[in-house]
């Protein structure tokens, strides 16, 4: 397709996403997220998979997450390994304190674990940004939130069946700001939720990589030290 006419698809995706944002409201798209991924926020989750960096190649990645502020990623590479860590305020990288950039970047990913529970736990913050679309034209519905001073989410929702496409973070560094997003595929269900599968991973608009799920688990909790440097 040649750009003119992904140029054409794209303001025809906005004009419809346009319409429809018209009759529909903000709670309307929230209750379809709530019913697609499940009503119930889990206490904690456990995701094992792989993840591609196109720096590094392919790891071994297991993520750790205990509402509301305990999270771990940890990535298992053939030349070394990455840890992340939050836990309350405190953030570690590589087993370091986090500088607060990095807390950020940490925050953003413990925001994205339970996203669609995290942005529900937070209606009153939302901001309805309106019509969005993908690059295929797809038309989506724009939600911002505050995670904290200097850090949002934006996240983009496909109103008609719920699921979470694509979530921007944003962080405000002095004048200037980075962007991180990731975009959702491959959508599975089990133990009464729906998770997405596959992650392409972007930061500043450059593809850096991707992650697959291959498993996903509910604890009921998770120990302290599942969250230690």
């Amino acid at each position: 397709m040649n750009r003119l006419a992904r140029g054409a698809l794209y303001l025809l995706a906005i004009l419809l996403a346009g319409s429809a944002h018209a009759a529909e409201t903000l709670k309307d798209v929230l209750e379809r997220v709530s019913a697609a991924y499940g009503k119930t926020p889990p206490a904690a989750m456990v995701e094992q998979g792989t993840t591609t960096s196109f720096r590094r190649g392919e790891g071994a990645l297991l993520r750790q997450y205990r509402a509301p502020d305990r999270f771990s990623i940890r990535i298992r590479y053939a030349t070394g390994s990455e840890s992340r860590v939050l836990a309350g305020e405190q953030a570690w990288q590589q087993g370091a304190a986090a500088n607060p950039i990095l807390r950020g970047a940490i925050v953003l990913q413990v925001a994205r674990i339970a996203l669609p529970w995290n942005m529900l736990a937070q209606a009153s913050a939302l901001v309805d940004l309106g019509p969005s679309a993908m690059e295929d034209g797809k038309p989506l519905r724009a939600i911002g939130f505050p995670l904290e001073e200097n850090l949002r989410l934006v996240v983009e929702v496909d109103a008609q069946d719920g699921r979470i496409l694509r979530s921007r973070g944003i962080q405000r560094i002095g004048a200037g700001s980075m962007e991180f997003a990731t975009v959702y595929s491959e959508f599975r269900h089990g133990q009464g939720r729906m998770h997405a599968a596959r992650e392409e991973h972007y930061a500043m608009g450059q593809h850096t990589g991707f992650s697959v799920i291959h498993k996903v688990a509910y604890p009921e909790s998770l120990p302290d030290d599942a969250f230690a440097p």
